[in-house]
């Protein structure tokens, strides 16, 4: 993690609070205290997990379209196309309930599966995947945690 842009590290870490704000709540309900129209009960911290989770694979999806349009670069529809997947698949697949934790776990896994073959293709930045591997693996754990805690 050394070879991240120190504000792109701190700034995916910030972006774990409401993932693990979530994880802890269906642990712990009394942990979360209320956060806008969440927090008080399991149902809640899975309904927060299903709506960040959704909204992060979006903009994780919608960084791979900009990736492959980036200046000097001609995307195809195979790398276009691939960047559209994810949202589309949260779109038809994921409410706010457990169900919807576990769904979005794939949609991370297929996310990252996408990332991977970016990289191979050089078309993410070269740090890409050392930030991306750790954080959809504590991003993984804490919906596997709204899915069957």
């Amino acid at each position: 993690m050394n070879d991240i842009p120190r504000p792109a590290l701190i700034l995916a870490l910030a972006g774990l609070i409401p993932f693990l704000a979530g994880a802890m709540s269906v642990a712990l309900p009394e942990f979360l205290p209320r956060i806008g129209r969440f927090g008080g009960t399991a149902a809640d911290g899975r309904a927060l997990l299903a709506l960040y989770g959704t909204v992060i694979v979006c903009f994780m999806s919608g960084c791979l379209w900009g990736f492959a349009s980036r200046h000097g670069r001609k995307p195809g529809w195979m790398e276009l196309g691939a960047s559209v997947l994810p949202p589309l698949f949260v779109f038809f697949f994921v409410a706010d309930d457990a169900t919807s934790c576990l769904i979005l776990t794939y949609a991370f896994a297929g996310l990252l599966l996408i990332e991977c073959w970016f990289a191979r293709r050089a078309v993410v930045v070269w740090w890409w995947l050392s930030l991306r591997i750790p954080l959809t693996v504590v991003v993984s754990i804490c919906l596997l945690i709204g899915a069957f805690a």
